[in-house]
């Protein structure tokens, strides 16, 4: 199994403030993709949209860890059998996700995994989001897989990070799934670093977000109207 990567092909997260809280060390998604909203960090999570690649930098960088990548999956989808993953670069194999026994429906997501993290992933920070796009989903099934001590670069090689792993085919069908990463053994902190809730990945629709964000700005005509007329 490769465990060091080149810096070329680094991976990326972001110092984040999320909540008013600045992590000082924090994992934050990063891809490929292009087009307005596309892999930038709207709030509350970082978009895909037509990106083929993505990966992690870490705000302190670069560390090196033991890192794992998560895929969290609706629960009311048919359960892959796994996530195959690998260097876009080479297309060899970087590590295979399997699923992790249970549903997630509920606390936080290193609690369900059974290890402690920082920062907190609650499912809070997940499921609403999901749920706008896929209102059936109760939970996550979660997909882990662990690619052994691996450099996560700094958040100014964030361009370089985007490119380190291919998506698995077949997840960008998944809409609302995201995409998150832990960082180990070897990563300052206590317990794992985790991602930044608002810098994990999710797979948008994106007619259904051009349907909600058309909704929106017409309730807030419709809102101002009102106002202007009293």
């Amino acid at each position: 199994m490769r465990k060091v990567l080149l810096p070329v092909f680094g991976v990326m997260v972001l110092a984040l403030a999320c909540g008013g809280t600045v992590w000082a060390d924090a994992l934050h998604g990063q891809c490929n993709g292009t087009g307005t909203g596309t892999c930038s960090d709207n709030g509350t999570n970082t978009p895909l949209g037509n990106s083929t690649t993505f990966g992690f930098t870490i705000s302190s960088g670069p560390q090196t860890g033991d890192l794992l990548i998560d895929f969290l999956v609706p629960n009311n989808y048919a359960v892959p059998t796994s996530f195959a993953i690998n260097f876009a670069a080479t297309n060899t194999l970087a590590g295979t996700a399997n699923q992790v026994a249970g549903v997630w429906t509920s606390g936080s997501l290193s609690g369900f995994l059974g290890f402690g993290a920082s920062p907190n992933n609650p499912i809070g920070a997940f499921l609403p989001s999901t749920q706008v796009l896929d209102p059936g989903a109760t939970g996550f099934f979660v997909f882990q897989a662990d690619l052994g001590m691996m450099t996560i670069l700094a958040n100014s090689d964030a361009a370089t990070a985007g490119g380190l792993f291919n998506l698995p085919t077949g997840f960008s069908n998944d809409h609302g799934a995201y995409i998150v990463a832990f960082c180990g053994t070897g990563c300052t902190g206590n317990g794992y670093v985790a991602t930044a809730n608002s810098g994990a990945l999710q797979v948008p629709e994106p007619a259904s977000l051009t349907m909600l964000f058309v909704g929106l700005l017409g309730l807030a005509l419709l809102t101002r109207r009102r106002v202007l007329s009293v």
